[in-house]
């Protein structure tokens, strides 16, 4: 009994730990006068370090899990900045003259930092308090299907492989036929970031293209596999390729993150020390990327293009920005909008379909682009889920909304291990909650809904496949009763008279 209660009680211990330091940061505010910098950057990263070594701990596939690689990714694009500035250390990128414009220890920089660090502990003390139970993995399946359920789930998991490869292969075709025509010089890496955001924000449709080939991933990779399969995987590696050519990270980094926690759920993964080096490697694509976005690939060097892995936090970390300017704003006098801008994607889309007349997007306030389309010089800057929940619940509420996005994930992580059908379930949400970190959640909703609509209808194609394939099993069987005894077949012996 003390081997089983011992690890409960150690995440309880650690649970409330989490709560305290929590509720303290709450309570006493911003740290103001001498050495404020130094505490609030300071007490930052050590939650960082901390609680990630809490998640990793408290999960069942450990950093493999959905929710530590969340948080992983929620840290690499908000505490970068406060660990060099409490360091002291020099920023390693050609972007410091650009972060010392906002970067500055001042009264919105520190409280949004204390934001990042609330945000933090909200996450793991919701994480901790739901992941105590144990995992529970199905069993693997059987060599042999030789039984109708086993059919059934067959026949599912070859529809989803289907499904999600159609809708690769369609919204890959469609983002770079349309980037071809329209800017056919991006493909060749020429233009960087700038062209290609301007490309994407004249034609929405791109957008939801590149959206919704996340969740076909889930549902390529949670699939049988097949040449079928096999086909939706190349078709990804090439849509990978291209966006990073084009100089967008965030599309291939956010897929391949949803594959990887997918796969997870699934099948045994290699040691952690392998997560670790992998995150490296993303690192240096990321400082890759950067170079590419800003110079084009024509212009970059193979030196700049396998640069500091810290220089990519560093061009990562500036997530932070959205959140100085939402603090700001609201310093300012901005109302909170109280659930308005996670919703507004959802009631511009039901408003298209009803034929309601709509402002564009580029002019709708309730959108957070509108907003930073209006205050914000050089406004592409992204956004963030802690600026966002802040700007609409405010401190308190935005601790609690990252509480229960902790308990999600706990919850969610420890359950179905080995379902595929709950993998690509997982896999739809968390790629649409993993894209809130770096920007704004206004077609989180959409995307999901769509993405669950997809493995509906996988679901409902395996049962319309295993229905037929069991028809024509008993077919065949019913035929074979009655076809007359052959020639091999014994004959009854017949008795003497």
């Amino acid at each position: 009994m003390s081997s089983s209660g011992s690890p409960g009680l150690s995440r309880a211990i650690a649970a409330l730990g989490v709560a305290i330091v929590l509720v303290w940061t709450l309570l006493s505010g911003v740290p103001t006068g001498v050495g404020a910098e130094t505490r609030v950057f300071g007490l930052t990263v050590i939650v960082a370090v901390v609680c990630t070594v809490l998640l990793v701990r408290s999960a069942p596939l450990g950093l493999w899990s959905g929710g530590p690689m969340f948080f992983v990714v929620l840290v690499l694009f908000h505490v970068p900045l406060a660990a060099f500035a409490v360091t002291g250390a020099d920023i390693p990128s050609d972007d410091a003259d650009y972060l010392s414009l906002w970067f500055i220890p001042n009264e919105q920089v520190l409280r949004a930092v204390w934001l990042v660090a609330q945000a933090l502990l909200a996450f793991t003390f919701g994480y901790v308090l739901l992941g105590r139970r144990r995992p529970t993995r199905s069993a693997p399946a059987a060599r042999v299907i030789d039984d109708e359920p086993a059919r059934a789930r067959a026949q599912t998991e070859a529809a989803m492989t289907l499904t999600g490869t159609v809708v690769v292969v369609v919204t890959v075709l469609y983002v770079l036929g349309t980037i071809a025509v329209v800017e056919p010089g991006l493909l060749l890496g020429q233009g960087g970031k700038r062209l290609y955001d301007a490309t994407v924000a004249a034609n929405p449709s791109l957008t939801a293209g590149i959206t919704f080939t996340l969740s076909g991933m889930s549902l390529v990779v949670a699939g049988r596999r097949s040449t079928v399969r096999t086909v939706g995987l190349v078709f990804f590696g090439v849509f990978a390729a291209s966006t990073l050519v084009m100089g967008s990270r965030t599309s291939a980094l956010y897929a391949l993150v949803g594959v990887v926690v997918v796969l997870a759920r699934l099948r045994p993964m290699p040691r952690q020390v392998i997560a670790v080096l992998v995150v490296v490697t993303g690192l240096v694509v990321v400082s890759s990327v950067e170079r590419i976005r800003d110079d084009g690939l024509a212009d970059t060097s193979i030196g700049q293009m396998l640069g500091s892995p810290l220089a990519a936090t560093v061009e990562m970390g500036a997530t932070l920005r959205p959140v100085v300017e939402t603090v700001s704003w609201i310093d300012q006098g901005e109302p909170h909008r109280h659930g308005m801008t996670f919703a507004v994607g959802t009631i511009r889309f039901v408003e298209l379909l009803a034929g309601v007349d709509r402002e564009l997007s580029a002019d709708d306030p309730r959108l957070v682009g509108t907003l930073l389309r209006d205050r914000v010089q050089h406004y592409a800057i992204g956004y963030s889920l802690v600026a966002e929940s802040f700007l609409n619940f405010g401190t308190t509420g935005s601790a609690l909304l990252f509480v229960g996005l902790g308990m999600l994930f706990g919850r969610w992580d420890h359950r179905g291990l080995g379902r595929p059908v709950n993998a690509v379930v997982y896999g739809v949400v968390f790629s649409a909650l993993l894209a809130t970190v770096r920007s704004s959640s206004t077609t989180t909703v959409t995307t999901i809904l769509l993405g669950l609509a997809a493995v509906v209808f996988s679901i409902w194609l395996g049962s319309i496949r295993h229905r037929s394939a069991e028809r024509a099993m008993q077919q065949a069987a019913d035929r074979a009763a009655r076809l007359p005894p052959t020639a091999s077949e014994p004959v009854p012996a017949v008795a003497a008279p």
